[in-house]
């Protein structure tokens, strides 16, 4: 390719002394496509040869020619300059030969510190009238977003390393020894030397076998004009061999190299990786200043308006779809929407192709941090996607979801599936008329609390239920059974796994004209019970189930996201009382609404059976509408009393 063809005299241009890697040929790549000429240095044995195919001058050096760098980039009029990629810190203690100007440059040195070094690297060539930019500068869409980028995420002992990790790789960064750390179990069994991270990984993992917390972090006050901390691909392949965990580096400070394909080798793997920010409230965020730092390179005269044209920052973890992408779309994205669009936004699965929403304002927000287009009618989608999540309020689901089906489209539809059981059956009998998959989204079924105790269940006898939360408007048009009670109904026809003989109820209107509060007793054909309590005007949050079975009874606390069993073991102990055991059990963490959409998406590709059938939402949604007739009724005999003998576990509420 013939660069100098791209651009015209006088242009912008830059200066880039290039390490290892990919990161120097992403910079020339970035830099040729906004029209800045690139004057390149590289050194025999570290940089790629093919980065010449990028720029418009490349020089290859050897260690230690500080001199000769100086007068390249004098003699082709580079004023700005970046550095970029990596140089093999054990050759620190190889013979390299320095020039003159280099000698000198290292005797003044305090000390062989890597920030020591490459700060005064900047000052030697600012005196030359070389000002050193940032790396990212180009680049910000490299830099690492806040968020946790795989399906899984830290259980309970790992998010407790990465606590005390991270405070321990910040003090160390302090002291400029390196930048990476491997704990287990709030120990520290390996920091970063001058072998590198990888290295590092290797001799942690090694050293606690497996499960190790492997945290990446900037300095504090860290430069981005230079040794930005880089993560990608090959960090995983080094926590594989090593069965290390989870992998934690810092917001906005960390280069992410191949990003998707590190996110799909670490989900393939069960690798969990986190991005947090850091502390330092000043801490740079991707592409901060980048606009002001670029229109340095402008020469004089000109006004640098192209520069402005930069690509903005891609919005935090959404991804480009894969080949076999499902076209989809997101109809409501208020509270619950806005999460369904950036789960789409995010796998490869999906393609994005809107949302929709009768609130412009909101729905362009969403539109535009999923990089995607927003509707105000949702009609205008009909026949243009393959599936869609359907999160309007309940009184619309019937009609929305009705018009996407009929249409030929899948529908991932939100509970309370309908208002009626009449508007329930019409859709299940659509859906099936198209052969296109509807489901329900009972979303604790997801979760990993109830995911860890599911396949330990064994013909449960007794199902204990607690679900409260403080009062909210949102989700008011519909009463507390169908808001949130219907949840464990749910749960309990699931795993009960038996007809439904009876239903006692009590329950009252406190704060709306929809029952607020509701106890209910489902009684099972099997002589199974479920004993469910539901609040939306409680002082504190709880979503807890105990099941209980032959010898033992299991807990899954949904919002904390444990879950563990007690056992009767079957020797008494010394006095023949049975003995008692516990065992906390280790969750898969993983966020319940996308792997909700992963398992909808699944359904459509396959043609399997959903996770949530319209079948098992229409169940749910019965006996949800039966026990808030026997409510209202109650309330209307009683005019919104409670008597407590009738609700023993009113203490519950708060």
């Amino acid at each position: 390719m013939d660069v100098n063809s791209t651009v015209s005299v006088p242009d912008l241009k830059v200066g880039l002394i290039a390490g290892s890697g990919q990161f120097p040929l992403l910079f020339a790549h970035a830099a040729l496509q906004q029209g800045i000429r690139v004057i390149a240095v590289g050194f025999e044995g570290e940089t790629d040869p093919s980065l010449s195919r990028y720029v418009c001058e490349l020089h290859m050096l050897k260690l230690g020619q500080l001199g000769k760098l100086i007068r390249v980039f004098q003699t082709a009029g580079v004023r700005h300059a970046v550095m970029a990629g990596a140089i093999n810190k054990t050759r620190i203690y190889t013979r390299i030969r320095p020039d003159w100007r280099a000698v000198k440059f290292l005797n003044r040195l305090r000390n062989k510190k890597d920030d020591s070094i490459l700060r005064a690297l900047a000052e030697e060539l600012e005196s030359e009238g070389i000002r050193i930019e940032a790396s990212t500068i180009l680049l910000p869409s490299l830099l690492a977003p806040e968020g946790t980028l795989t399906r899984r995420k830290p259980n309970r002992q790992e998010q407790q390393d990465l606590e005390f990790g991270w405070q321990i790789a910040k003090a160390i960064g302090v002291l400029d020894i390196g930048q990476c750390l491997v704990v287990k179990n709030q120990a520290v069994v390996a920091i970063e030397g001058i072998d590198g991270t990888d290295a590092t990984i290797l001799r942690g993992g090694l050293l606690c076998r497996e499960g190790a917390v492997v945290i990446k972090t900037s300095k504090p006050n860290q430069d981005l004009r230079f040794d930005v901390p880089a993560v990608g691909a090959g960090t995983i392949e080094a926590m594989k061999r090593v069965g290390a965990r989870v992998l934690v580096v810092e917001a906005g400070k960390t280069l992410i190299f191949d990003r998707e394909r590190m996110i799909d080798q670490a989900d393939a793997a069960g690798i969990t990786i986190v991005v947090r920010s850091g502390s330092d409230p000043t801490a740079a965020t991707p592409g901060e200043g980048s606009e002001g730092a670029i229109a340095r390179f402008t020469p004089a005269g000109q006004t640098g308006s192209r520069i402005a044209e930069i690509l903005p920052v891609p919005p935090a973890l959404t991804r480009r779809p894969g080949p076999q992408a499902l076209r989809v779309a997101v109809i409501g994205v208020g509270y619950l929407g806005r999460f369904h669009a950036r789960k789409y936004a995010r796998l490869a699965d999906a393609d994005l192709v809107a949302v929709a929403d009768i609130d412009r304002s909101r729905g362009e927000g969403i539109a535009g941090e999923c990089q995607t287009q927003f509707m105000v009618d949702y009609r205008d989608l009909l026949g243009r996607v393959d599936a869609v999540s359907v999160v309007v309020p309940t009184p619309a689901h019937f009609s929305v979801a009705r018009e996407f089906l009929d249409a030929g489209a899948h529908v991932l539809l939100e509970k309370p599936m309908t208002r009626t059981l009449e508007e329930a059956d019409r859709l299940i009998d659509l859906a099936r008329e198209k052969g296109r998959i509807l489901q329900i989204g009972h979303l604790e079924r997801f979760n990993s609390a109830f995911q860890a105790i599911h396949p330990r269940l064994n013909r449960p006898m007794f199902l204990e239920a607690h679900r409260l939360a403080p009062f909210n408007e949102r989700g008011t048009e519909v009463d507390v059974i169908l808001d949130l009670m219907i949840h464990d109904i749910d749960i309990a026809l699931h795993i009960m796994g038996s007809p439904l003989k009876n239903i006692r109820v009590a329950g009252a209107s406190v704060l709306t004209a929809l029952p607020d509060i509701a106890n209910v007793r489902m009684e099972f054909d099997s002589g199974a019970t479920a004993n469910l309590t539901a609040s939306r005007i409680s002082v504190k949050s709880l979503r807890k189930h105990r099941i209980f079975q032959e010898n033992c009874y299991f807990v899954a606390d949904y919002a904390e996201r444990r879950a563990y069993a007690v056992y009767r073991e079957k020797e008494p102990d010394e006095a023949g009382y049975p003995q008692i055991s516990m065992e906390e059990i280790e969750l898969d963490e993983r966020d319940a609404l996308e792997e909700e959409i992963i398992a909808f998406l699944h359904a459509v590709k396959t043609g399997g059976k959903p996770a949530v059938d319209g079948v098992e939402g229409r169940r749910a949604l019965a006996v949800a509408l039966d026990i808030s007739r026997q409510i209202e009724e109650q309330v209307r005999n009683r005019n919104g009393t409670i008597p407590g003998e009738v609700f023993p576990n009113l203490s519950e509420c708060g």
